[in-house]
């Protein structure tokens, strides 16, 4: 090679050294002990993230899109810093001893734990993930890429169950496959796994029955829900194309691209993929995600603050665009009362809410004459609290609004084996109330619907599967000339409730998760609105 192409090779390496993250290195790694199963994501970010000299995994906008970048700024990469899920093992701790937390590890920090299980030791413990760097690797790479096709579906792989290969196989979704690079970087031997694609595969962790009363207890159920939906693509009879996977809802789909680049930070010469698909993992948690940004060098989160920003933001357009959709009926005014009704339908293919039993939904309805507000349903206070509402866990199914104490809401609340409500996982033994809006399609005689159907709903024939239609009944003295009504449905990952009995608990992490609340905005997320006037 010519003197002047080695000087502007060596320009254009040292260009893309100095551009470089300052937590990686372009030398090579040291090699993994083949007898571990997992490796850290900074491993695989070697090859799987943007470089400045490299145009793979970049949008038409140039920005990065790279799996190592989407996904550090997620809650499955922040899922063992997640200061509220520290919070609330930390809870249970207390509650029923350490032993819970084997339950709970095995989602939150699976590299961890199921390095421990597959080695034949017992699993560790809270104490002893903290000081392991694999811990604050969540939900890695290597955790849900090796995970083997076997027994997906099935009930023995759910609550943090999954079989994982045994031959260090790394499983994508596409296929002709250029092998030798991840083989001599990290000692795994990329192959096409066309259940990476499959919806069973995100319900290992994402289906999780508790039994702490000898009465199994369906804490989280969104596949079970999903099979019991249109959305589900394994439905006898499901037309092609019809259905819609967690994936393909979750992680939306990009351009066509190179996925990965060399260790030096160039272009390999590997095809590009179409169908590839953004490792943001979209959710509706903007509200740790924040708390993540505002306190990330507290929790010592690797994620820049603009792909933390990134991440929520992304969020809260799913909620806003694809979570659900209000409709009003027309207005009018009978017997000395304004009425109308709200539909409101579910986009998902899930319940809304779903998953965590924290989280809730609710309606707020103002009315508004001559521009006043002179009635309103479903406000909250600046500790986002329901105005006008006694107890937060015991708010009945409303099928009429007509007073500011009929605030429909819809939720799962939890009971003790007593019955009565509670926020303690490791004390729920049943469903005093389940309102959360059905998907489309769900049956009664379907997948699952002991499990799913709704609780505590009574006769409401409006509650039906896809959505609901509720009544509003306001007493006006007489018809208003100006007259305007303006309905929203709010959301919140963590309701002040969950957070009351965090209080009393004297664990650090619970007292910290309760100090990053109490400094946060909690204005709740918008998912909808609707207007009409007469």
């Amino acid at each position: 090679m010519p003197p002047r192409s080695l000087s502007a090779l060596a320009t254009v390496t040292a260009l893309v050294i100095a551009n470089w993250p300052i937590s990686f290195s372009l030398a090579r790694p040291a090699p993994h002990p083949r007898d571990d199963h997992f490796t850290l994501s900074s491993d695989c970010g070697m090859c799987h993230l943007g470089a400045p000299g490299a145009e793979a995994m970049r949008d038409a906008d140039g920005n990065d899109v790279s799996p190592y970048y989407l996904w550090q700024g997620t809650m499955m990469a922040n899922a063992f810093r997640d200061p509220y899920f520290r919070a609330q093992l930390q809870k249970e701790t207390e509650a029923v001893g350490p032993e819970v937390q084997e339950l709970c590890l095995r989602c939150h920090t699976p590299m961890v734990h199921h390095e421990a299980v597959l080695a034949g030791e017992d699993p560790p413990r809270l104490a002893q993930a903290v000081e392991l760097m694999e811990a604050d690797d969540g939900v890695s790479c290597t955790v849900c890429h090796t995970i083997a096709d076997e027994g997906l579906g099935t009930k023995g792989t759910w609550s943090g169950r999954p079989n994982f290969d045994g031959e260090r196989a790394i499983f994508g979704p596409f296929a002709d496959v250029v092998t030798r690079p991840m083989q001599n970087l990290v000692g795994y031997t990329p192959k096409q796994g066309e259940h990476i694609r499959k919806a069973a595969l995100c319900a290992t962790c994402h289906t999780l029955h508790t039994n702490h009363h000898g009465v199994e207890f369906p804490e989280q159920t969104p596949y079970l829900e999903w099979r019991n939906s249109d959305f589900s693509t394994e439905r006898e009879g499901v037309e092609p194309g019809r259905g819609r996977t967690c994936q393909q809802c979750h992680m939306a789909r990009l351009p066509k691209t190179r996925i990965a680049r060399t260790p030096m930070g160039f272009d390999f010469r590997i095809p590009e993929r179409a169908g590839y698909r953004a490792h943001a993992f979209v959710g509706g948690n903007a509200f740790v995600v924040d708390m993540l940004r505002e306190h990330r060098a507290d929790l010592y989160v690797e994620a820049e603050p603009e792909q933390l920003e990134l991440i929520a933001a992304a969020t809260r357009t799913q909620l806003a665009k694809r979570t659900a959709k209000l409709e009003l009926s027309p207005l009018h005014f009978e017997d000395g009362e304004l009425q109308f009704a709200i539909r409101v339908e579910n986009l998902t293919g899930h319940k809304f809410p779903t998953a965590y039993p924290s989280r809730r939904a609710w309606l707020r309805v103002e009315v508004l004459v001559d521009g006043e507000v002179v009635f309103a349903s479903g406000t909250v206070d600046a500790d986002g609290r329901l105005v006008g509402v006694e107890d937060e866990q015991r708010i009945p199914h409303v099928t009429t609004i007509a007073k500011p104490s009929d605030v429909v809401v819809y939720e799962l609340v939890a009971g003790d084996p007593d019955r009565q409500p509670t926020t303690y996982l490791t004390r729920m033994s049943s469903r005093l109330k389940d309102t959360r809006l059905l998907p489309k399609g769900w049956l009664p005689t379907g997948p699952h619907a002991d499990e799913t159907a709704p609780v505590g709903v009574g006769r409401d024939e409006d509650f039906v599967a896809g959505g609901d239609r509720v009544v509003v009944k306001v007493p006006l003295a007489t018809r208003p000339a100006d007259c305007k009504v303006r309905v929203a449905l709010l959301y919140q990952t963590v309701p002040p409730v969950w957070v009351d009995a965090l209080r009393d608990v004297e664990a650090e992490e619970a007292q910290r998760f309760v100090r990053y609340y109490d400094q946060a905005t909690k204005k709740p997320e918008l998912v909808d609105s609707a207007t009409a006037e007469f």
